[in-house]
């Protein structure tokens, strides 16, 4: 590669857009939940490699080169464990302490993003977001720093980690933290917490970050389904606990699509509601509501009471619900 080629390839590196933000927090705060998915891509490293390599040539064609060093064997990550295949709500990361104000913790996966949240109670509750990324995120991730973005350094349990804030003296963003770390197995983690006012706030959210565990794990639901069409596909995946919202301690929701159709088996203690399109069919059982609503049964190729008898409401009892959910 010739010099000005060379930098060529930097000026296109350097002109590309950031990445689209993954989550909706204007979103997040009216529904509680819904966060939006892009993959990053890192590619300064591997420029950084092509200019010290060029360099490096350049100064062997006028001196001798010395004998080179071998070069250092780092440990590898442990590789990732794969994901179950029976349960459509895997959690990549898991809590292992919170703070007091936080009453629960929810789970979403499919389209709107893969995420852990611990969340209190209130119009106003606090949230806790905890996801996990393949790769470190760009440092403004949403756009939503006006271009003021930096990190401040801070050790995360046994490892580096930072803020991310529009101000460095304040690396709490105003209340709307950031913060992230490196995961043992080569993937980011980061925690996004607001609407959580408690003293000494930098430390608790530390405490936080350092009991976090990382693992696919199948999260347990209140339900079994013996089998789904082939051609259904995970849409959207929540388990909530929104009890000042929706009169419920919790409530399981999986939606799928299939041929433009849409599915949404909804599961709740007696006198929540049905989520999804189309008129929902319902059955309680074992104490528990199960509802089944399909926009285009056509399309799906299965009717709304055709998958409904197809499910299994579990119980009440959470000890018993099962990580094994769908065959």
């Amino acid at each position: 590669m010739t010099d000005h080629e060379l930098a060529t390839k930097l000026k296109e590196l350097a002109e590309t857009p950031a990445p689209p933000p993954r989550i909706d927090l204007d979103r997040a705060r009216r529904l509680g939940g819904r966060r939006r998915r892009a993959r990053t891509t890192a590619l300064v490293v591997g420029c950084a490699a092509v200019v010290t390599a060029g360099g490096l040539t350049a100064v062997s064609a006028m001196r001798p080169t010395p004998p080179i060093a071998p070069a250092a064997v780092l440990p590898k990550p442990p590789p990732v464990a794969p994901a179950p295949t029976d349960n459509p709500l895997v959690a990549k990361a898991s809590f292992g302490w919170l703070p007091e104000p936080i009453k629960g913790v929810e789970y979403g996966a499919g389209g709107h993003g893969d995420y852990a949240l611990a969340i209190g109670r209130g119009d106003m509750a606090p949230m806790i977001w905890l996801a996990v990324y393949d790769q470190e995120p760009a440092l403004d991730r949403r756009h939503d720093m006006g271009g003021r973005a930096v990190r401040v350094p801070v050790r995360v349990g046994d490892r580096d980690g930072y803020w991310v804030t529009a101000d460095a003296r304040d690396p709490l963003n105003r209340g709307n933290s950031y913060l992230r770390w490196p995961a043992p197995d080569g993937r980011w983690a980061e925690l996004n917490a607001y609407y959580l006012a408690l003293p000494d706030l930098q430390q608790v959210l530390l405490h936080v970050a350092a009991e976090v565990t990382f693992a696919n794990r199948a999260v347990p639901l209140p339900l079994h389904i013996s089998s789904l069409p082939a051609a259904f596909r995970v849409a959207d995946i929540e388990l909530w606990r929104r009890p000042d919202q929706d009169g419920v301690p919790w409530r399981a929701v999986l939606q799928y699509s299939s041929n433009g159709a849409l599915a949404t088996i909804t599961v709740t203690p007696p006198g929540g509601h049905a989520d999804g399109l189309g008129k929902p069919v319902c059955t309680t059982k074992n104490g528990l509501r199960a509802c089944v609503a399909i926009d285009k049964p056509q399309a799906a190729g299965i009717t709304s009471q055709e998958l409904l008898s197809r499910i299994t409401p579990i119980g009440p009892d959470e000890s018993k619900w099962t990580p094994h959910v769908i065959g």
